[in-house]
Parts: structure tokens; sequence; C-alpha cells
């Protein structure tokens, strides 16, 4: 059997990077890059900008967000020059060495007759991004960040922790709360996919070329129901628009030793010569993964497979931004099959054994229980800006989420293993229009109303999920009034959802009848953020949130195959309140980077889940059994993270995450909540030498505390013990013909250590992976 770091394990995984790399190799055009964010001085992205580098004849216009993007550059020194209507231009010096130049600029407005803004000049976009905790993901950070999931990207930020099922199924957690209180927006559209349990991780391509922000804090203003735990942002990079832009490309391949993933990736972009102003992007991935390895046994049926692709296409003029984006994720992954169990005594003694009842072999089969899942999203965006500032913004969304999950025992008949267990269908139509005003006097803001229709279809034979329809719609507006050290800001929101649930047509559980439920309240928040010295700012908010209960909370009743649990639905649940407050210190200097977030957030009717500690015994077998509860909740806490650059060659850095949650109708601990985690990390820089560039060595550890605070006696087993777990990693560009490779090896848990974290669904049975070996590369 190969185990992980052995040579027939290498081999095997270079063989597959190889294919991977076959598969999309192409004549790509190479260069430098620049990029960045243009921003007015109360921090608001700055749509429409002209970048013009007119030594090359070269430029391009910032998008709705005030990205901009300028690719196949030569290394050297370029003026380069910003202007707006309305604003100042700017003219600034870079250098271009680097494969990825960021260079944020911030544009000084123009003191119009009758009318005159008072912005300091000084203040930057990370003091002033926004009043809440964010953290920010830049493309060039992600080229040597990108794991399995989404969620094992984001979690090396400070506050976002992960919820597992199993090697390949992670969703983020944000300051204790995931599932329907963190809203994923792709694309600037609300990915919906995720609502049918909290196992279930956003469908997100995780080579797509974008920016990731996460927004912690209630978030409801200006991103809707639900937003209560906060708001992941993924946005795509920007279109190239000038025609000078050519065809170029990005090249990305990754290898994982543990679970001999091979993962490609490839995009090409470029603008049309005939029609300025319109340009396009496709782009692919494929990652094919084998059974996963914990330290002392291989992971049975922990194998998948994911193909997905995208395609965009942005028209742009003076004041008129259009931009059309599709894409598809579709995955296969198999489910560790000894958390399927035929009866009540082998649940037991598998609970109490602590590991798998038989050592298979490594492969990469995939087969019962399993689930299939595809995603189709169709995002337009368009936005127009008036002459005297103002500006309207359009924003559709159509998805279709289709899941099926497979089980592990049949009925009698072979056959009865290739039809679903549960075969559900979503569909999502979405719409939000925005009018955002020109400052008036020192006042900005924006008002809007938005829109969404559901339908969901159960098409196989379980009760988990009913059918159902929803509708839901919202108005807000929100102001900020800004003056030279000092930005205040208020929003309010009202929102309705209306939904209907009815049973299968070919049977249901005999107890369910169509259901019509309504729901309606406000949102609100009130913010402000105070620059009181060149470096440092504080930030602090009191904002409050809602989101009725999900049709999983409310009408769940079977088995969920990818946890191995039965799930019980309360249709009596009431809608969610939070109310909470934050408070951020921020720090942001050339050589030293900190940031100190509170928060306090109080729940009224908060949803989760509790253990039933009988287990359910059906004819697919004997499975841990979990109801939907709800109490009067308390959530607070704290992260910190710290980076100083204690040398020119070195930087070390912190962060430090809490979470403490107490259910106060009880005054006993909340179930379910992360573990107390830190980490330290050492990053040591070589200089550039003729052909490698931006090198440098890592080490960190993670140390994670073991939880103590939870209910006594509820659950199957007591939460696992605390753990350390050790990374190295090296990362450089190499520089060949003038085309820049990223190149990342990296060792994961280099220890090989043997730990379950209480957050893994899967903690009962199996130990999480253990030591990876893994490279990275990008063209």
């Amino acid at each position: 059997m190969p185990r992980p770091g052995s040579c027939s394990t290498l081999s095997v995984l270079f063989s597959n990077l190889f294919c991977i790399w076959c598969l999309f190799a192409g004549n790509l055009a190479f260069g430098q890059e620049l990029a960045g964010t243009i921003r007015d001085q109360a921090g608001n992205p700055l749509p429409g900008v002209h970048v013009i580098v007119s030594a090359i004849d070269r430029g391009t216009v910032s998008d709705v967000d005030g990205k901009y993007n300028l690719s196949g550059l030569d290394a050297g020194r370029y003026e380069v020059q910003f202007s707006f209507v309305g604003f100042l231009t700017r003219t600034e010096m870079v250098q271009i060495g680097d494969a990825r130049v960021v260079y944020n600029v911030t544009l000084e407005p123009e003191v119009l007759a009758g009318e005159e803004i008072l912005i300091s000049e000084s203040r930057t976009d990370a003091l002033t991004i926004n009043t809440r905790s964010v953290s920010v993901l830049a493309p060039e950070k992600l080229v040597d960040l990108r794991g399995q999931t989404l969620g094992e990207t984001l979690e090396t930020l400070p506050g976002v922790t992960l919820l597992q099922t199993g090697p390949s199924i992670a969703k983020p957690v944000v300051r204790g709360l995931h599932s329907q209180r963190v809203l994923v927006l792709n694309a600037g559209v609300s990915q919906e996919g995720q609502q049918w349990g909290g196992e279930h991780a956003p469908e997100i391509d995780p080579f797509a070329p974008v920016e990731i922000q996460v927004i912690k804090g209630v978030s409801g203003v200006e991103y809707g129901v639900g937003a209560i735990g906060g708001v992941i942002r993924l946005d795509p990079l920007e279109l190239p628009y000038v025609p000078g832009h050519g065809v170029s490309g990005n090249f990305s391949l990754n290898g994982f030793s543990n679970n001999l993933q091979a993962a490609g990736a490839v995009y090409l972009e470029g603008a049309a010569p005939a029609l300025p102003g319109l340009g396009w992007r496709i782009q692919t991935s494929y990652r094919k993964a084998g059974d996963a390895h914990a330290p002392d046994y291989v992971i049975r049926n922990s194998a998948f497979q994911e193909f997905n692709g995208s395609a965009s296409v942005g028209f742009r003029r003076e004041r008129v931004n259009l931009v059309a984006l599709y894409s598809r994720f579709s995955t296969e992954l198999g489910i560790f099959s000894g958390a399927h169990i035929g009866n009540l005594n082998d649940l037991l003694r598998a609970i109490e054994r602590g590991g798998p009842s038989f050592i298979g072999e490594f492969g990469y089969d995939i087969v019962s229980p399993k689930q299939e899942i595809t995603h189709n999203l169709l995002s337009l965006h368009a936005d127009y800006r008036m002459p005297a500032g103002s500006w309207f913004e359009f924003q559709y969304g159509f998805q279709r989420n289709h899941r099926q999950e497979f089980d592990a025992h049949g009925r009698g008949d072979d056959n009865d293993l290739e039809i679903p267990a549960f075969d559900l269908s979503l569909v999502s139509h979405s719409a939000e229009v925005k009018f955002h005003h020109k400052p008036i006097g020192q006042l900005i803001g924006v008002v809007g109303i938005s829109g969404m229709n559901q339908l969901n279809k159960n098409g196989a034979t379980g009760f988990l999920i009913p059918n159902f329809r929803a509708y839901s719609g919202g108005i807000f507006a929100r102001e900020s009034w800004v003056t030279e050290e000092l930005t205040i800001e208020a929003g309010a929101r009202l929102d309705y959802r209306w939904v209907r649930a009815w049973p299968r047509e070919n049977g249901s559980r005999g107890d369910f009848v169509k259901r019509i439920s309504d729901y309606a309240s406000v949102s609100g928040v009130v913010g402000s953020i105070w620059q009181f010295a060149p470096s440092w700012s504080f930030g602090a908010n009191l904002g409050t949130g809602w989101r009725p209960p999900s049709v999983n909370e409310l009408y769940n009743f079977g088995v969920h195959h990818g946890t191995a649990q039965f799930l019980i639905g309360d249709p009596d649940l009431s809608t969610e309140r939070s109310v909470g407050i934050d408070a951020t210190l921020r720090h942001d200097s050339e050589h030293s980077r900190f940031e100190f977030s509170a928060y306090y957030n109080n729940f009224d009717g908060f949803i989760f889940l509790f253990p039933d500690l009988q287990p359910r015994v059906t004819i697919r077998g004997t499975f841990p059994t979990f109801r939907y509860s709800q109490a009067d909740a308390v959530l607070r806490g704290f992260e910190t993270s710290f980076e100083q650059d204690v040398a020119s060659w070195l930087t070390l850095g912190t962060q430090l995450s809490v979470v403490r949650a107490d259910n106060r109708e009880t005054n006993e601990p909340l179930i379910n909540m992360p573990s107390d985690r830190a980490s330290f990390s050492a990053e040591f820089r070589l200089p550039d030498r003729k052909r490698m560039r931006a090198t440098h060595f890592s080490l960190e550890s993670n140390l994670v505390r073991k939880q103590t605070r939870v209910p006594a006696n509820v659950d199957y087993m007591p939460p696992p013990d605390g753990y350390a777990l050790f990374n190295a990693g090296f990362s450089s560009t190499l520089l060949f013909s003038d085309a820049p490779v990223r190149v990342n090896l990296s060792v994961q848990n280099v220890l090989n250590t043997g730990y379950r974290d209480y957050l893994s669904r899967f903690r009962y049975f199996i130990d999480d992976p253990g030591r990876s070996l893994v490279f990275r590369m990008q063209v």
C-alpha cells in the first residue's frame, strides 16, 4: 500500500501531474502584471477610472469595485496616469519587476464651485476598508495557499475555522457561525446551494481567478437576510478591455502526496481588437484525488474528482460597464464507508474502537456512499454612471444546484445502490438594483431593492428535504458621513420571505402536509471608524440582523448520507435574531501590521443541532441522531493577528482566535463551537537573483486546545484532545525567457501527527489526514 512520501506514491502523483499538464498546456502570452484597487479618500471603490501607461500606449479602466489590471508588461519603470471626472489626475512612477505588482491608489476629489469635500489624503485602504473586521486574500497570496477546498484556503485567516465532513468536505466557520449565517457572494450573487445542511461545502472552484474578502460580523443591511455571521466575497479579477492587451493566460499545477491528488487549471483572457472596450476570459480546472491517509491507515472511499469551468465577457465605455459570467462546478466524492454501520451494536463498537475495523488499500475508486453535485451560475452585472457623479448598479443571478447522495446499503437489489437516496434540484433567480448618489457635502450613500425566487424539487425516495418554493425581497439604504479623521455610517433594511413546502409526488412521511410560512423583519447598523494616527485606526459597529429558519432546519427527517447522521427538524422553529457589537483596532505601517477585534453577539432563538443519545435504527443502518433545537444564546470572543518585519530578511507573525458560546436558557456552553487556537509563523526572505525573485522559506505552527466548554453527557463521545501541527514551505518566482513561474513546495503536518478536530463530523470514527507533501506551480 503506498504511503505518503514513498517513491511509489510520488511516482503516481507526478504521473498524474504530467497528464494534467498535457491536458492544459497551451500557447500563453507571458509578461509582468500591474494590478490594484482605486478608491476615493473615504475608502469607496471608484469604477471607470482611466489607467494609462503612455510610454507603451497601453491602458485600462477600473471595474465597479475599483479594481484594475494590466498584464503582458515588460520589466521596467513606468509613468502611470490615473484620471477620472471629478477627481484630480494622479501620475505615479511604478517599478515593474516581480511577476505581479500590486499598486493601490487613492484619488483626491476636485473642489468644484459650490461644493467642497474635506477628506484626509493620508488615509489608506488597510485602515479604512470597513467599520467591521475585514480580511483580504489577494490573488497573489492565493497562489501559495490554494488547497483542496475553499475552506482550507480561508482557514489561514484569523477568526476562521473549518466544519469538516471527511477529508474532502469543509466549509468555513466565522466566529463560531457557519452555513445559513455566513453568506457566500460569488461574482456578486449569493451562493444558493448550501442551505440543505452544515456539511455542504460551498460549490466554488478553488482555482477561480478571484480576490477573496471575509467580512466578519452582522452584515444584513448590505447583503440581506442571513448574513448574521459575516460575508465571504469572491470577486472575479477585472477583465482586460484595452485592444492592445493581446491574449495572455495563467496555468496552475498542484499535487498533494497524502491522497495523490493532481490538480490543474488554466485561464486565457484578451481584448477584442475590432471592438474597443470588449474583454473576455475562459477558465477551466480539474482535480482528481484518491483515498486520504490518516497517520496509521487509509481513509477508505474518500476519493474525489472535480471538473469546473467558467467564461466571462465584458464591455466597457466611459459611463457604462457590462459583465456576464457563466460558471459550472461539478464534483463526485466518496464518503468514508466506515461511518455507515448496519446495526446498533456495531455503531457503539465503532465509536468505542475509534478507528476503522478494516484497513483497506489505497485507491481512486468512488463507490457508495457518495455524492454527485453540480452547480451552474449565471451572473449579469451592469452599472451606469451619470454625468453628475451618481450611478446605478444592476445585478442578476441564475443558479441551479443539483445534488444526489447515494446510500451504502441497498434493499435487496444491487441496482438499488445506483438510485440516489435523495435527489435535490434547487433553481434560484435573484436580482438587485442599487442607486449610489453623488457626494452631498460630506455625505455619500446607496439605496437599493432586491428579490429572489427559488424552487426546490425532491426527485428521490428520501424525506430529508421536501419540495418547496420561496420568495424573498428587501429594500435598504446606507449612508456615510465623512470628515478628515472620522467616518460614521448608518443603514437599515426591511426583508420579507415566504415559503411553501409540500410532500414529494411519489410519497412522503404520513405526518407531513403542505405548509406555508412567512417572515418579515428589519436589519440595522450604526458604525464608525476613526483614524487617530497616520498608521492607526479604530472601528466600532453595532448591528442587528435576523434570519428565518431554513427548510432543512424545519423539515429534516431522515438519514443524511454525507454525514452518516439521522437528522430531525422542528416545524415550530421561529425567527432567529442577533444583536451584536464588535470593535477593531488596526495598525498598518511599512514594517508592521496588527489587528485586534472583539465581539459580543446576543441571539434570540439561536438554532443548533443537538445530539439525541438514542441512535436511530433504519432499514439503511443505524445512525447517530441529531435534532434541531432553539434557545437564547450569547457568542463572544476575539481574534488578533500581528506581523513584524524584524529584519529585511525576516518576518514573524502570530494569530489567536477565541470563541465563547453559551445557552442562556440552560446556563451551559453551546455544543459544536470552535476550540481556542493560535498560530506562529516565520518567513525568511532570500535576496533576489538573476532568475529567482521573491524567494522565501516559511515555518508555521498551529496549536489547538481541547474543547472543554461543552454541555455535559449529551454527545456520543467526549471532545478529542488538543493538538499541535507544524508546516514548512518554500516559494520562489523563477524567470525563464521573461516568463515568470511561481513555484511553491510545502509540507503539511510535518510530524505526521494523529489528531481529530472537534468540528470534524467524522471524529467519532477516524483521525484527520496526516502528512502531505504539496507542490504548486503557476505560470
